[in-house]
C-alpha cells in the first residue's frame, strides 16, 4: 500500500480537513434541521454540534453512528469522511 503525504498548506489538505464538517452542516440543512434539533436527536449539546460543524471530528464510533442516524446516512460513509478529515488534520492522508 502506498501513502500520499499532503503538504500542510495544500488546497487538498484544507479540503479534507473540513470534509466531515461541511458534510454534516450541509446534510443537516438538507433535512431542514436546526442545530438545536440535530443536537437533541443526537444526544449532544448545541455547543458539541457546533463544534462538529466547525471541524471537530469525533473519534468514538458510537458518536459517528448516532450522528449518521440523525443525518439519515450510512454509518460507513460518515465514518470514512471522519477518518479522512482526522488524517488531514494530522497532516497526512493514507
Amino acid at each position: 500500500m502506498s501513502m500520499v503525504l499532503i503538504n500542510p498548506s495544500s488546497p487538498d489538505r484544507v479540503f479534507y480537513t473540513h470534509l466531515f464538517a461541511r458534510f454534516v452542516r450541509e446534510r443537516r440543512r438538507e433535512l431542514r434541521l436546526t442545530v438545536s434539533r440535530a443536537a437533541e436527536l443526537t444526544g449532544m449539546t448545541v455547543s458539541q454540534w457546533l463544534a462538529l460543524e466547525a471541524g471537530w471530528v469525533p473519534q468514538d464510533t458510537d458518536e459517528i453512528r448516532t450522528i449518521s442516524e440523525t443525518l439519515e446516512v450510512r454509518t460507513s460513509d460518515l465514518g470514512l469522511m471522519s477518518i479522512m478529515s482526522a488524517c488531514a488534520q494530522e497532516g497526512s492522508v493514507q
